[in-house]
C-alpha cells in the first residue's frame, strides 16, 4: 500500500477549498507508525468565510495559510490540535480541515497515545486524531508536498460518492455544505 503511494505535487493543493475537501478522501495521513485513510473533511473558504481563521487577515497564527499551498496548518483548540492543509495560491488563505481518518496501520501506537477506547473511537475527530498520530505545533507549517515526516500520501483510492452537510464545532456559517465524507 505505502510503497505504491506518493505525495501530491503542491498543484494539487493550489485549488479552492471546495475542490481539494473532497479529492482527499480516501488518501492517506502518515506521521511515523502511524497511517490513516482519510474520511472526513471540512473546507475554509478564506477572508469570505467567517468561521475561517485567516477571515480577519494575516497575522502571526494564520501566516503559513497565506504562503504556498501544501503545507501543514496545525492549531492549538484548548488543550487539543487540529490539522489543516494550507490551500489555494500563495496569498489566498484557504484550507482543509482534517476532520477523522480510519485506521490503518500504527493501531497499538494510537492506542497507546489515546487511552482504552475503541478503534472506530481512536480517530474520528480533528483533535482525536492529532493526539493519536501525535500532531502537534511542531507540525505547523510542515511540507506536506514531501514524504519525509507528517505527509498525506496518493494510492489511488477515492470514494465513488461523496456526501457533503453542514460543518460542525463551529459558531458562524455553520449551515454552509462544506463538510464532506463518502457516502457508505
Amino acid at each position: 500500500m505505502l510503497q505504491h503511494a506518493s505525495p501530491f505535487p503542491r498543484d494539487f493543493y493550489e485549488r479552492d477549498p471546495r475542490e481539494v475537501a473532497p479529492d482527499l478522501l480516501g488518501t492517506l495521513l502518515l506521521h511515523g507508525p502511524t497511517v490513516g485513510r482519510i474520511i472526513e473533511t471540512e473546507a475554509y473558504l478564506a477572508e469570505d468565510d467567517p468561521a475561517a481563521h485567516a477571515f480577519r487577515g494575516k497575522t502571526p497564527r494564520t501566516i503559513v495559510l497565506f504562503g504556498p499551498a501544501g503545507h501543514a496548518y496545525v492549531y492549538r483548540t484548548r488543550a487539543h490540535h487540529c490539522l489543516n492543509v494550507a490551500v489555494q495560491e500563495e496569498g489566498v488563505p484557504g484550507c482543509v480541515l482534517i476532520r477523522a481518518v480510519t485506521p490503518v496501520t500504527g493501531i497499538a501506537t494510537m492506542r497507546c497515545r489515546r487511552g482504552d477506547v475503541p478503534e472506530r473511537r481512536l480517530t474520528d475527530g480533528p483533535a482525536k486524531l492529532c493526539q493519536a498520530f501525535a500532531i502537534d505545533m511542531r507540525h505547523y507549517g510542515v511540507d506536506l508536498t514531501t514524504r519525509e515526516g507528517l505527509s498525506i500520501l496518493d494510492d489511488g483510492t477515492r470514494y465513488a460518492t461523496v456526501r457533503t452537510g453542514p460543518r460542525v464545532g463551529i459558531s458562524v456559517a455553520r449551515t454552509l455544505p462544506l463538510r464532506y465524507r463518502p457516502a457508505m
